[in-house]
This record gives C-alpha cells, structure tokens and sequence, in this order.
C-alpha cells in the first residue's frame, strides 16, 4: 500500500472510531435522558430512591446503585429489565408504572410497537446499570 492510501486508510479508521465514540456518548445521554423522564421522579436522578415523589409511594423506591452489588457483584440485566416493562413487579405493589404498556403509546405500528418497547427498557436498564456502585 501506497504512503498516501496508508495516510487514507488511517483518516478512515480515526473518523469511524470518532463517529462510534460519539454515538456511543450520544446514546449514553440518550439514555440518561430517558431515565430522567420516566424514572427520576421516583427513583430520584442519581438512582438512589430519593426522587420528588418517593414519599407518596406506598413503599419507597429502591436504591437502583445496588443492584449489582445486592446480586453478588453481577447486574441483573433481564431482571431488571423485566420490572421495567412489567414482566416482574418489582416491590409487589402497584406503584411502579409498568413502562412497557406506557411505551406502547409511543407507537402506532403493532410491529415497532414491540421492538420500540424493547428497546426503551434496554436503554433504562443499560443507564441503570452504568450508574452502579462498587463493593460488596
């Protein structure tokens, strides 16, 4: 290879690399975002249980910061993620929206309905999980 298609190929490369770097710091706010929209009020911003509204909660929201370290250091993905769509009830009451019905208003087409669902509450679980606490 030629030093101007070596030059070339490298320009490439930094450009995909900076492209995926910005999705993937784009996406991470993305889903920041979403949990402040839909979680905060209860869960509070920082995940810990003290948002505006947990004290109107018939139980008070868990601290979402220790989940991993609560299931023995590995985040409970799919657990997680179904109590976000309602698939588990998190704290056996009725307070918790269950999002994957509320998401479903979002769409009009039964097949984006539940890919658009799915992916709403991966993003929340993958926010969730960014926002875990060390320890044991």
């Amino acid at each position: 290879m030629s030093g101007l298609g070596r030059v070339a190929l490298a320009a490439v490369i930094a450009v995909t690399a900076g492209t995926a770097a910005a999705r993937a710091e784009e996406s991470e706010d993305g889903n920041r975002r979403l949990f402040v929209k839909h979680c905060a009020e209860c869960h509070g911003r920082d995940g810990k249980g003290g948002g505006a509204a947990a004290s109107e909660l018939a139980q008070p929201p868990p601290d979402l910061t220790r989940l991993a370290r609560d299931n023995g250091g590995e985040f409970p993905l799919a657990r997680v993620m179904r109590a976000i769509d309602g698939r588990d009830r998190p704290h056996g009451s009725s307070d918790m929206p269950v999002w994957g019905e509320e998401f479903a208003y979002d769409y009009t087409d039964p097949y984006r309905d539940r890919w658009g669902i799915r992916i709403k509450v991966r993003r929340l679980a993958e926010f969730i999980e960014s926002i875990q606490e060390p320890g044991n």
